[in-house]
C-alpha cells in the first residue's frame, strides 16, 4: 500500500515533502530513483545514497519514506549559527518507531569527525523531542553486510517497470499476455520450482526459454512470484506463488 507524502506524520506539515532539492554536484553521483512504491521520483547526492533507496525499495517493512525531510538549526561549538539536513526519514509499518537517517561513508565519518558530531549531536536532540530514532547508516552495512540483497534488488529492479515502460498505442502490444499466463499455469502445477526446472517443463526450446526467464524475473520483481531475496539470484532459485 502506498501513501502520499501529506499523509507522512500528518501532525507535522514540515514532513509533506522534501525541503531541500538536490542540484547536480561536480564530485559526486546525482540523481532520481523512480520509485514505484511511492509513485513518485526520489532525489539522490550519491550513490551510496541511491544504494540505500534501493534496500527502502524492496523491505517489506518499510511503509513510507521521504529524503531530505526537514531541516535542523543548531548552534556549532564556534558558535555559529548551522543547518543541516538529514537525508530520509522512514516509517515502518509495525511497532518501530520513525528513523531519521544520515548516509555516509566509514571514510567520511573519520575524516570529517569533529564536524559531524555537532550535526549529529543536534539530531539527536531532534528526535528526542519528536520521539524519532536517529541512526547513521554506512557504505560496510550497506554495500558489504547487504551486498547480495542489494544485488539482487538491482538485478530485478530493471525488469520491474518494463511493461509500464511500452507505448503500447504504438506497438504491438498484446492486451493478453499468454506467455504469463503459461508461466501462471504451471507454477500451480510446480507450487515450488527453480527457474530453471521450471522453463524446462515448460519448453526444450532455447529462445523461448530466453523469453520466459526475462517474463519471470518481472513477476519475482513485482511479487507475482516469490524467492529468497538474501541468497543470490540464478536460474538454481527457487521460487513460488504468494
Amino acid at each position: 500500500m502506498t501513501r502520499d507524502r501529506g499523509d507522512l506524520l500528518e501532525e507535522d506539515a514540515n514532513f509533506s515533502k522534501r525541503v531541500r532539492e538536490i542540484t547536480a554536484k561536480r564530485f559526486s553521483l546525482t540523481g532520481v530513483v523512480n520509485s514505484k512504491r511511492l509513485k513518485t521520483t526520489i532525489q539522490f547526492e550519491s550513490s551510496l545514497e541511491r544504494d540505500f533507496i534501493y534496500l527502502l525499495e524492496y523491505d517489506d517493512n518499510v511503509k513510507y519514506y521521504l529524503e531530505q525531510p526537514l531541516e535542523i538549526k543548531y548552534v556549532d561549538s564556534q558558535g555559529n549559527d548551522r543547518r543541516y539536513y538529514p537525508d530520509f526519514l522512514i516509517e515502518y509499518f509495525n511497532e518501530q518507531i520513525p528513523r531519521l537517517v544520515e548516509i555516509k561513508y566509514e571514510s567520511t565519518l573519520i575524516s570529517k569527525g569533529a564536524e559531524l558530531r555537532e550535526k549529529f549531536h543536534a539530531a539527536k536532540l531532534f528526535c528526542e523531542n519528536k520521539g524519532f530514532e536517529f541512526c547513521v547508516i554506512t557504505d560496510l552495512q550497506i554495500r558489504s553486510e547487504r551486498v547480495i540483497e542489494l544485488n539482487n534488488y538491482k538485478f530485478i529492479d530493471r525488469y520491474k517497470n518494463f511493461f509500464c515502460n511500452i507505448n503500447k498505442e504504438d506497438s504491438a502490444f498484446p492486451e493478453f499476455n499468454t506467455d504469463l499466463q503459461l508461466l501462471f499455469s504451471e507454477m500451480e502445477k510446480q507450487k515450488k520450482i527453480t527457474v530453471e526446472n521450471l522453463l524446462n517443463e515448460i519448453t526444450d526450446d532455447k529462445e523461448k526459454q530466453a523469453e520466459l526467464i526475462f517474463l519471470t524475473w518481472y513477476m519475482v520483481s513485482n511479487n507475482f512470484l516469490y524467492t529468497n531475496l538474501k541468497e543470490k539470484l540464478t536460474l538454481k532459485s527457487l521460487i513460488w506463488l504468494p
